[in-house]
């Protein structure tokens, strides 16, 4: 895993994405921090790809509903209200 600074792969987008091939998954960092993450993917793999990236992140939508129930629900959450926040989740993407 390599991991590469925004501003180097705006320079070096090519040589980045030729790295790719020896290491396979790039982390993208924008003043050390980590804000994306990047895969080789062929055409015999993309919808294996983007299945997965689907199900990350619906998880990661599951995480943050869940901890927001923590602070909003402490005493728990219907049925109805976790629907209604999938629901509100799903109008802001």
């Amino acid at each position: 895993m390599t991991f590469v600074e925004i501003k180097e792969l705006s320079r070096n987008t090519r040589a980045v994405l030729a790295g790719m091939a020896e290491d396979d998954k790039v982390i993208i960092t924008d003043n050390g921090k980590p804000t994306a993450f990047m895969m080789p993917i062929s055409g015999g793999n993309f919808e294996q790809m983007l299945e997965c990236m689907q199900r990350i992140s619906a998880l990661n939508l599951v995480g943050s509903i869940q901890e927001k129930a923590k602070k909003d629900f402490p005493d728990g959450i219907s049925d109805e209200e976790i629907q209604a926040e999938i629901d509100a989740e799903r109008r802001d993407e």
